[in-house]
């Protein structure tokens, strides 16, 4: 038996159209630097240190002092941020967990594109706010995160570690009080061959940094310039010089750099002047003098070798000339030769690759592999355009493995077609390969660090420059198009499966005999008879558990309907899912998901194939609910499987016929921070209310972009607080256990707040005036119970709600008692 797709046709391909294929992309396309930034490159090469800046977000570092180190300073610089920011929000799509990890690592690495730095991870999952290091190292596991630092440390080997908090509650943050604690404990041990001793086995060397700051701000402490000013233990720099060769300041490069944090809404101002930074001496051999750089030998004197490089870059620097950077490749090929004579070292592997990228750079010479499709499958065979193209008159050949090398003409494309066989597993983020809690497994160590891998086409190539410098490298495969309004987009050809399949919804509250998942399925190849089969669970029948499809031709999506029967089951179930008659290798199981923004590369990640099948005693007496979108927002979804029918409603052109419609209206979480409109809107809700509606506003931040003061939000007034309860378990106590919010249409009770995730709630309500009620109080292990977390008032005829309980994480999650508290919230009055 087949049941029709048309029963939830319309969710099914909105699905299709957020994680199947969709349109390229703008990708980091490859420029070529003008001259004077060539010279800022090449200026970069005397200079032997390495700073690693340690802290636990993406977001938290410090732009400003990143790009003034790479690039005023000149010294190796990178990031180590513990988690991917997976725990947190999204300010500009509905990602959150695993999705958003991959959004703001790729944030990240856009960042340091432009300040210059690098950037690394640990396996830590961010699992959202944490109020000290305790709780932290109980999630992540103190001993394997620090080894992961150790890690870093000893591949990176950075002379200076600057933390940016410090290590204790004063962080305001439990991962952030732990990223202080996790560098300094590690600046110890990583010189120390006797900890963790598996790393030097797999070929790693000890390093002793030289010295630990503590990068202090006076957004936390106000009177620092003053303070740091006194006391010999503060360094003070300034990061705000500007650089003729880069034509902006190092404070204009860390705006655009921290703007690329667009899924916190952190657009920063690309600054100009004076900028001070403070850094606290922690540990180490402390600098003689101002120079947080003082005493520690900057220059390849400290390289073993090292003299014939310093020579060799001299002659370069010297004999540079902007108007033709080409006229450097013999001074850039006797670098070269210097650096391959040094014994093997990371500053030997690091410099190479400079000189290599600038080789390339003096010679306006591209390398790109163009394939005339975005994706091919596991195992098939791909032809792609191999094109190479010099433009000065500095000779250049190029050389394939499988052929002779061919001279380059100036400024004239050398094409070569390419064949390539694709691997049996899919381009994926390799730190979502495995199923994990809260740490990444990683099955190789020698990933563990790194911020993400190449994709897995790539065509090798050498190119032989004037002198016989060599320049060994691969390119990834790319797919090019033209946009009418972008103009030319570029995307990763990805190596994708045979075929990709997803259920919709994927929590499904099974609330009555029986309910209906669908299943759609998209062909990456042709298939002449597709079969959706669904793995049985006990207690649970999946009607029908296989099922045919008809045929389908590569790009096809189809799709079927899966009758969910609960047989006595008590508590959810995980029903796995593939397709059989598939004949080709490589996975027929997997949920293919895109992400895809205009300020990153597209990326695709894959999950096992599954939903999961949630039994829930829930009722709910409302009909219409209308739903102004707050930021990174999943409710509606949730409340249409409560049966009802949810509208999105526009605060810029809502009027009060159209809100008399609904029974209930409900405010996704910061709306009241990202929509200017409700402003306007927000008097027509209070009057929704007063004339016997019900309102429900989730949580507002206490920030400057806030549309309307605290104290104008509700009817009556009340303050926003950044009280929260994060333990995901603590116990709730019903303050007034009659209040209707608690038992009708469903009676609420402790086992309603089993199982919650990630925390209870945030941003709690303070300061109320005496028409509101509180419902329940909560709290963190050993602090005061917080009340504000479900507030309510009946104002004329109808009833207000705020919410500080963190339902947007609750019910995505398929947690019955969110469900049910929840129902109760929007329906109506008795």
């Amino acid at each position: 038996m087949q049941f029709p797709l048309s029963a939830a046709g319309g969710a099914l391909a909105m699905a299709f159209t957020g994680l199947m294929a969709l349109a390229p992309q703008p990708a980091p396309a490859q420029q070529t630097p003008d001259a004077s930034r060539i010279l800022h490159q090449m200026e970069k090469l005397p200079v032997v240190g390495t700073v690693l800046y340690v802290a636990a977000h993406p977001d938290d570092e410090n732009t400003k002092l990143i790009a003034w180190l790479a690039n005023g300073k000149k010294v190796r610089t990178g990031y180590l941020s513990l988690t991917r920011g997976d725990g947190g929000q999204n300010l500009i799509g509905p990602e959150l967990g695993d999705a958003l990890g991959i959004i703001r690592t790729e944030e990240l690495l856009a960042a340091r594109r432009i300040d210059g730095g690098e950037q690394f991870f640990t396996r830590a999952v961010d699992f959202g706010y944490s109020k000290d290091a305790k709780e932290s190292f109980e999630k992540w596991g103190h001993d394997a995160i620090l080894g992961d630092v150790v890690r870093v440390i000893r591949t990176f080997r950075p002379d200076i570690i600057i933390t940016r908090f410090p290590p204790d509650r004063t962080a305001g943050h439990g991962h952030h009080e732990a990223s202080a604690i996790l560098a300094r404990e590690a600046f110890d041990l990583a010189g120390d061959p006797k900890a963790y001793p598996e790393q030097i086995q797999q070929g790693l060397e000890p390093w002793q940094p030289r010295r630990l700051f503590f990068n202090g701000s006076t957004w936390w402490k106000k009177d620092l310039a003053e303070y740091a000013g006194t006391h010999d233990d503060w360094f003070t720099v300034d990061v705000g010089g500007f650089d003729p060769l880069l034509g902006e300041s190092y404070t204009e490069i860390a705006g655009r750099s921290r703007s690329m944090h667009k899924s916190q809404g952190f657009g920063a101002p690309e600054t100009r002047g004076e900028q001070l930074e403070y850094l606290h001496f922690e540990k180490g051999d402390k600098p003689k003098g101002k120079d947080i750089f003082a005493g520690i030998d900057m220059a390849w004197s400290r390289v073993k070798g090292g003299g014939a490089v310093a020579g060799a870059v001299d002659e370069l620097l010297a004999r540079y000339n902007q108007r033709h950077p080409e006229a450097s490749v013999p001074a850039l090929g006797r670098v070269a030769a210097a650096t391959d004579a040094l014994p093997p070292s990371p500053w030997k592997d690091y410099t190479r690759k400079r000189i290599d990228q600038l080789l390339l750079d003096a010679t306006g010479t591209v390398v790109e592999a163009l394939a005339d499709v975005p994706q091919v499958v596991t195992g098939d065979s791909l032809q792609a355009e191999l094109a190479v193209l010099t433009r000065s008159s500095s000779p250049v050949k190029v050389e394939l493995p499988t052929t002779a090398p061919a001279s380059l003409q100036e400024n004239v494309p050398w094409k070569k077609s390419v064949g390539l066989k694709a691997a049996n597993t899919p381009d994926q983020p390799y730190w979502l390969k495995m199923v994990h809690g809260n740490m990444y497994s990683i099955a190789d160590p020698s990933l563990i660090g790194l911020a993400i891998t190449p994709p897995l086409l790539q065509v090798p190539y050498t190119l032989h420059f004037e002198g016989g410098t060599l320049v060994r490298g691969t390119v990834p495969v790319i797919h090019r198009t033209v946009d009418r309004v972008k103009g030319q987009l570029e995307q990763t050809c990805e190596v994708v499966p045979p075929v990709t399949l997803f259920a919709s919804p994927g929590v499904l509250m099974v609330k009555d005999t029986n309910a209906v998942e669908q299943i759609g399925v998209e062909a990456n190849m042709d298939l002449a008879k597709p079969e959706v089969i669904a793995e049985m669970a006990e207690g649970w029948d999946f009607l029908p558990a296989h099922q045919f499809l008809a045929p389908m031709k590569q790009g096809d999506r189809s799709g079927a309907a899966l009758r969910v029967v609960p047989r006595g089951a008590d508590r959810r179930t995980l029903p796995y899912l593939r397709i059989g008659n598939v004949d080709h290798s490589g996975p027929t199981n997997l949920t293919r998901r895109i992400i895809q923004y205009d300020h990153i590369p597209q990326r695709s990640w894959y999950s096992p194939a599954t939903f999961a099948a949630v039994p829930v005693d829930v009722k709910v007496n409302a009909k219409r609910v209308g739903y102004i979108m707050g930021a990174g927002d999943e409710v509606p979804k949730a409340l249409e499987q409560l049966g009802l029918i949810v509208e999105t409603i526009d605060p810029k052109t809502a009027t009060t016929p159209e809100l008399e419609r609904y029974d209930a209206i409900v405010t996704g979480i910061r709306a009241y921070n990202t929509d200017p409109a409700l402003k306007e809107l927000n008097p027509l809700l209070m009057d929704f209310v007063k004339q016997g509606g019900t309102l429900v506003v989730q949580y507002t931040t206490l920030s400057k972009d806030m549309v309307l003061p605290d104290s104008l939000i509700g009817p009556y007034p009340f303050k926003i607080t950044r009280n929260r309860v994060t333990v995901e378990d603590a116990p709730p106590t019903f303050i007034d256990p009659a209040s209707p919010l608690l038992n009708t249409p469903n009676k609420i009770s402790q086992a309603d707040f089993a199982d919650w995730v990630q925390e209870r709630g945030l941003y709690f309500l303070g300061g109320l005036d005496p028409h509101y009620k509180t419902l329940i109080n909560w709290n963190d292990p050993g602090e005061q119970p917080l009340d504000g977390a479900l507030v309510t008032c009946d104002y004329g005829k109808g009833r207000y709600v705020y919410t500080g309980i963190s339902f947007f994480r609750q019910l995505p999650a398929g947690i019955p008692g969110a469900y049910r508290l929840f129902a109760n919230l929007v329906s109506k009055r008795q």
